[in-house]
């Protein structure tokens, strides 16, 4: 009874976090858009707003690099070439010790209005975006990485949003650019988070931002603890916190590569993983359920997230403990005995095309079947291993680059 029990509960947690959630935040977002469509019926008015209507605020783009000189000179011409006021648009780069001449490369562009702030002694991105953050002359921040490169309106779309108080952080739409097969899984998970994306901003209630586009007030940064690993989660949340809203702007894209192949993904992910767990110490108030609509995303989508390599882990073990091993040949006489066996099938077929996609690496057309699964697969062991170093505290803040494609 016990394993019977255990089994399903983390069956129904994992069915729940990556199919129920989907449909349950589909019928409420679906709702909160209806009753706003009757008030705009009601009451009329423009309800988008337009990236000509409004004064363009003077921002500051930080640019945090760590030897990112194979990819620094074209983000820096990526973002001369964004559509909006030269005089208007201050750019930051912060070199957090880098050692391959990114600063070098960024110094040319002095004359071009480029700003390097180049610090010797390395010391992660939470210590450079504080010490960054205070030298910056104005009060709308965008916060890009060296390998995104912007869409030209991208920086309008995102500051129209600031023509409303109540706003006091704005994320865009990453779009992974990827050249593989190995990939696929990657970009089609990536899609699947644009859906909840967009259905939990007609909540209100947006979970944290893609590091390399998203901006905020300045007067709303919280310096960040010395030891934070997911910057671009806390920060966007901890404004939340005070009581101003997250706007997501689909319209603001920008691109990055994915990574070299699925294993230098997962070794991010691992980094990642474990700042999500640290961030459970930082954010716990928003999991209040009298927060809202806020608390309901963070738990269904983030949390069970979170936890889901142990509910796999469960759903495996105690799946064979309920399998009939010593009359298989008369398991059909059982319903439940037949369910349980399937679904242990099942299992096993998913991890076996997983351990197939990643050993397939000289066999492309095997590798995409696979590509789903090994992908799912593969960062949920990620994640499991970012849980055990937030326990052991072994992660380190300084972060280290990947290669992409």
């Amino acid at each position: 009874m016990v394993a019977t029990i255990l089994f399903w509960v983390s069956v129904g947690l994992l069915l729940y976090a990556y199919v129920g959630y989907p449909l349950v935040l589909f019928v409420f977002a679906s709702a909160t858009q209806m009753l706003k469509d009757i008030r705009y019926i009601i009451k009329r008015g423009e309800r988008r707003a337009n990236p000509d209507a409004h004064d363009r605020p003077a921002v500051s783009m930080i640019i945090p690099a760590y030897n990112e000189a194979d990819i620094i000179r074209e983000k820096l011409e990526n973002c001369l070439a964004l559509d909006y006021p030269r005089d208007r648009l201050e750019i930051i780069v912060a070199s957090d010790g880098s050692s391959d001449g990114t600063a070098e490369i960024v110094r040319e562009y002095a004359g071009r209005g480029i700003v390097l702030f180049d610090y010797q002694q390395r010391s992660g991105k939470a210590a450079v975006l504080n010490r960054t953050i205070p030298r910056a002359r104005h009060d709308i921040l965008i916060m890009s990485d060296a390998n995104t490169m912007y869409e030209p309106m991208s920086i309008r779309h995102l500051v129209k949003h600031f023509a409303d108080p109540r706003v006091g952080a704005v994320v865009g739409e990453m779009i992974l650019q990827s050249v593989s097969d190995e990939h696929k899984g990657e970009v089609q998970y990536w899609r699947y988070e644009v859906v909840l994306k967009f259905m939990e901003n007609k909540l209100g209630a947006i979970l944290g931002a893609n590091g390399g586009l998203y901006a905020i007030r300045r007067e709303l940064y919280m310096p960040l603890p010395a030891n934070a690993l997911n910057d671009d989660f806390l920060i966007p949340l901890r404004i939340r916190e005070k009581g101003y809203r997250q706007a997501y702007s689909p319209e603001a894209r920008a691109t990055e590569g994915t990574a070299k192949n699925v294993k230098s993904e997962a070794l991010r992910k691992v980094r990642i993983a474990a700042g999500n767990f640290q961030s459970i110490l930082f954010l716990w108030r928003l999991l209040n359920p009298l927060r809202g609509w806020i608390a309901f995303t963070f738990w269904s989508h983030k949390i069970l997230r979170w936890f889901a390599p142990f509910f796999m882990i469960g759903a495996f073990v105690f799946n064979a403990l309920l399998v009939p091993w010593s009359r298989l040949s008369s398991v059909t006489a059982n319903p439940w005995d037949a369910i349980h066996s399937v679904l242990f099938a099942v299992q096993v077929a998913f991890y076996g095309t997983a351990a197939v996609g990643a050993l397939a690496a000289k066999f492309p057309r095997i590798r995409k079947l696979c590509a789903v699964q090994y992908y799912f697969t593969a960062m949920n062991v990620a994640m499991l291993k970012g849980f055990l170093k937030f326990v052991r505290r072994t992660q380190k803040t300084t972060w280290k680059k990947i290669e992409r494609k």
